[in-house]
């Protein structure tokens, strides 16, 4: 697979400078004083998604080199590029200064396929218009229309598509707590800075509180006299953005264990009938937010011994300019992070449509959704519906049995058994039967005949004419015709147990989507709360806590989704027949570890995007 290094956008800014206080610069190298004369010009680096992530995040046996992947095409495409130009002494406290439209494109020069190459270069004009006082720091807007856009003058912005300006102090917290419905403009997607940490982590301890950067420094060393000199100048500020979209794919390897058979005992195959993903967020930060509480070198309690601190990355971004060294962050906070989501707050359906496309080229796309230890229940987790065909006809499960196919004659023979079992009807056929042997073509069942999927309570059984002796005139209702009917229908459905129909051989499976996981948080089944066996929906017992303080450590982060995060799923061995129709979500908070059986195997996978080298020039 192709692997692409880097995207360089370079944008030359005009800057009217004035000398700045020697302010540090948060996540910077220090004082970043702008004295470049009376005026200037900047230039930037603006990098997507990079291939270098942590080699941590995917399943064992992972290897970093073989599963970094560029995509699809589109999901790099830029229709608008938008900067936002901070003030200020750090980046926490400074305010937006002036938003920065490039006015002017260039045609694209031809390039090779070197992937440090310069592959695609557009040139733009922006123009700061006001000299800075202090330091500047710049948030990247790419595909921003609708979502971030500057507003009346160049010193305001608007938001979610409003014809109104802003109306408060803007900061980088403005974008942190203000939500957008969506995260494309037109079919392109939003991309603005990425939340990057000066320490690594992976194997390495990244600190408690690492220092954290999502504006990016305007380094004065970066900062020219002249057009012509920002154009020919080597060093630019770096910028690395992420889109605000969280990516799944499913990969169909689907196999039937050799234990699920027929009645008969015929072996059953399985045709993949298509995915969807359910109980996806409506809305997120525009920019991403990370829990303002979080210890970022949190680490498993349990045997986790390589790759352990799965909050912060084990390898450096690739940077162009400079030795300081910027590492990836894998987790965020949505606006439903501390609390049960409301309905009205997901995208959850009872009736979806499933997506027959499966593979690289067939994704799907959404909000990132996340959620604290306390929260993490199959309410709040978005899933994944895989349906799949067991057999060209309904078919049938009966109790507790979830490996057994059985057909209506399977099922017709059960009840024809169970009714001459019991001394009432017994009594009943041996009066009436004529002496005839009672078969299945003499019975019908209109609730296991023409009932809808799901379970199947009969409600009545039909003796067909044609199975007296001598004839009868009309068919008979056992509930309504024959003695003590009702308790004898009753007694059928207990002796039965539960019967479940399974319409034109449809099956479902429900499969939540993790994003740390089984490696960097397995979930320990055996440990409980102290030993003893949890109560089905509590989360303390399923995610304990106990006198070492585990439940954090273990298991934040262990299901849930990021932004600019890739969910490659693999679908593999049918353990047992799933739902008959689509599974409804809990009404309760049932814990996503309650013990429930596996059903089918699937491997999640979690990639970097890779990014496809387009370089650019903004002067």
């Amino acid at each position: 697979m192709k692997k692409l290094s880097f995207l360089a956008l370079a944008i030359a800014g005009m800057l009217f400078a004035a000398c700045s206080s020697d302010k540090d610069v948060a996540g910077g190298e220090g004082p970043n004083p702008i004295a470049v004369g009376n005026k200037g010009y900047f230039k930037v680096n603006l990098n997507l998604p990079t291939t270098v992530v942590s080699s941590m995040r995917a399943g064992e046996g992972w290897d970093e080199s073989e599963n970094l992947a560029d995509g699809l095409e589109e999901e790099y495409a830029v229709n608008s590029v938008l900067f936002l130009i901070f003030e200020g002494d750090n980046e926490a406290s400074a305010t937006l200064k002036q938003v920065m439209t490039p006015t002017k494109t260039m045609p694209d020069p031809d390039a090779d396929d070197n992937p440090n190459h310069v592959t695609a270069v557009k040139e733009y004009v922006a123009k700061l218009d006001n000299a800075p006082t202090n330091n500047l720091f710049a948030l990247a807007v790419l595909n921003g229309t609708g979502i971030i856009e500057q507003g009346s003058t160049s010193t305001t912005i608007k938001l979610n598509g409003s014809d109104d300006d802003y109306s408060g102090t803007v900061k980088i917290a403005t974008l942190q707590t203000a939500t957008s419905n969506s995260m494309k403009e037109s079919n392109k997607f939003f991309m603005t800075n990425a939340v990057l940490s000066t320490k690594q982590g992976g194997s390495a301890d990244p600190t408690a509180s690492p220092a954290l950067q999502i504006l990016a420094p305007v380094k004065s060393e970066y900062i020219y006299e002249t057009q012509d000199a920002a154009e020919a100048g080597v060093p630019a500020t770096d910028i690395y953005v992420e889109r605000g979209v969280a990516k799944v794919t499913v990969k169909n390897s689907i196999s039937v264990n050799d234990g699920i058979q027929t009645k008969d005992e015929d072996a059953v195959t399985a045709t993949f009938g298509g995915w969807t993903l359910d109980n996806t967020e409506k809305e997120s930060y525009i920019v991403r937010k990370v829990p303002a509480d979080l210890d970022w070198n949190l680490t498993s309690k349990q045997a986790i011994t390589t790759d352990k601190y799965r909050f912060v990355g084990g390898n450096a971004v690739d940077a162009l300019y400079g030795t300081s060294k910027l590492f990836r962050t894998y987790w965020a906070e949505d606006p439903q992070y501390s609390s049960v989501v409301a309905a009205a707050k997901m995208n959850r359906s009872t009736s979806p449509t499933f997506q027959a496309g499966v593979g690289e080229t067939n994704p799907q796309y959404c909000h990132e959704n996340t959620f604290d230890v306390a929260n993490q229940t199959h309410e709040n987790t978005t899933r994944i519906i895989v349906k799949v065909n067991l057999s060209a006809t309904d078919f049938y499960t009966i109790g507790a049995d979830r490996k057994t196919l059985y057909s209506f004659d399977n099922v017709r023979d059960l009840v024809v058994t169970s009714l001459l079992d019991q001394s009432a009807f017994s009594a009943y056929w041996t009066t009436n039967g004529g002496g005839a042997t009672l078969t299945l073509a003499g019975i019908d069942i209109a609730d296991l005949k023409d009932g809808d999927a799901g379970v199947i309570e009969i409600s009545d059984v039909t003796i067909k004419k044609e199975a007296y002796d001598p004839d009868k005139t009309a068919d008979v209702s056992v509930k309504n015709e024959v003695p003590g009917g009702a308790a004898i229908i009753n007694t059928l459905n207990t002796q039965l147990a539960k019967v479940e129909k399974f319409k034109d051989g449809d099956t479902y499976y429900v499969i939540r989507v993790q994003h740390f996981g089984d490696l960097l948080t397995p979930w320990n089944s055996s440990e409980y709360k102290e030993g003893n066996k949890p109560v089905t929906g509590d989360v303390a017992a399923i995610y304990p806590d106990a006198t070492d303080h585990r439940q954090i450590p273990n298991y934040l982060g262990r299901y849930g989704m990021v932004r600019n995060n890739w969910y490659d799923i693999n679908l593999g061995e049918i353990l047992k027949i799933g739902n008959s129709t689509v599974p409804t979500l809990p009404s309760d908070t049932t814990p996503d570890d309650d013990l429930e059986e596996l059903y089918i195997k699937a491997r999640i996978n979690i990639l970097s995007w890779a990014k496809r080298t387009q370089s650019w020039t903004l002067k």
